[in-house]
């Protein structure tokens, strides 16, 4: 067995040349490895997973976005990390990529995590086992829910470990991938490569929906583990930023989490596991449920909000009832687009399914308001 504690021959590796294959709302926000989880960009849990388990050599390989990664990231990147950055032109594919990545590196072994992902297993845990079988690569997975409370197959992670020899066995040009190229070449040529269980989920990023349930994980997360996050006071199962306005008549369900400068005005109910993000605004009487809000959005006095993402500077109009929507200024759009949405939303009534459902919730759910109403 390799000593637990040695990591000088590793490094890491994250992965952010995602394409959008379809042209949906979603798919026209900002790169997906800088959308807000929980007032984080994505990319960064990937960071400071690895940071976190001693692993502080870090190359983050991307597409066209690497220079609004770079200048994104700067304040997220963990004390004391070393971040370089790949720029995959071709494309060259996930495998690829990170052979290009780590061509001038001295490691032996290399962890490779998506950065639309959140690592959710213990990474010295990982090492050991893959140290300990011998094999050139590992392969993460998590069992997914199956029929009768049984697990069902084994999900994908997005986090692989591998030595330099495997690494080796990829062209140094065209594309590559990992999972339907190189990890069968390595089987074909039968060099040991394993599976590892993690004991939970990893949420990954791939649509709105999964988005939306990796942001109220997260945000789960960070009100249940007690830990105090910098300028937040804890109201309730909230985490509410002290530079933030709560009215004394706004009530909030569940877990919520505010950041610096938002407004949540009077008679508003928030029903968690919702974020609201940076100077945004939930209007008097209005609804806000189990959805993401981003930096300046507008919820109108009023109004409703459900499963429903705001990016930045959005607007729900007053009276107006979203569902399950996508919302931004539309930068490659304009805003008339989004205003457009707002329209739509604003036709569509008040479901009767929305109405009994947030009466079982706010009958049954924990209610807390401002520090300054308790």
């Amino acid at each position: 067995m390799h000593p637990r504690a040695t990591l000088k021959n590793v490094t890491g590796v994250v992965l952010v040349g995602a394409h959008p294959w379809r042209n949906s709302a979603f798919d026209r926000l900002p790169p997906r490895p800088l959308i807000p989880v929980a007032h984080r960009p994505l990319i960064s849990y990937s960071l400071s997973w690895l940071s976190d388990s001693g692993i502080h050599n870090v190359t983050v390989c991307a597409n066209r976005e690497t220079q609004a990664l770079e200048s994104r990231l700067v304040r997220h990147v963990p004390r004391g990390m070393s971040v370089s950055y790949q720029e995959d032109e071709m494309p060259r594919g996930a495998a690829g990529a990170v052979r290009d990545a780590v061509s001038s590196s001295d490691a032996d072994i290399f962890v490779v995590a998506e950065g639309t992902a959140i690592p959710n297993l213990n990474l010295r845990d990982l090492l050991d086992a893959h140290r300990a079988s011998g094999a050139v690569a590992t392969v993460v997975g998590y069992p997914a829910s199956g029929r009768d409370g049984k697990a069902g197959a084994q999900v994908p992670s997005g986090i692989y470990v591998f030595n330099r020899e495997a690494l080796d066995a990829i062209p140094l040009h065209g594309f590559h991938d990992i999972k339907e190229n190189l990890i069968p070449q390595l089987y074909r040529s039968n060099q040991r490569v394993i599976a590892y269980t993690a004991n939970g989920s990893n949420p990954r990023v791939l649509g709105a929906s999964s988005y939306l349930a990796a942001n109220e994980w997260m945000v789960e997360q960070l009100v249940s583990s007690g830990e105090a996050l910098d300028g937040y006071v804890r109201s309730g199962e909230s985490l509410i930023h002290g530079d933030a306005v709560i009215a004394e008549s706004a009530v909030f369900v569940g877990p919520v989490l505010v950041a610096p400068g938002a407004r949540v005005l009077s008679n508003a109910v928030v029903v968690g596991p919702t974020s609201i993000g940076r100077e945004a605004t939930i209007g008097r009487g209005a609804l806000v449920s189990r959805s993401a809000i981003w930096r300046r959005s507008l919820v109108g006095e009023h109004s409703v909000a459900d499963r429903c993402i705001l990016a930045d500077d959005s607007i729900v109009a007053a009276h107006a009832q979203a569902f399950r929507t996508v919302m931004s200024t539309g930068a490659r759009r304009g805003p008339e687009a989004a205003y457009g949405a707002v329209l739509e939303a604003a036709r569509e009534p008040m479901s009767l399914e929305l109405i009994r459902r947030m009466g079982r919730v706010l009958g049954g759910g924990t209610w807390s308001r401002s520090p300054a109403a308790q």
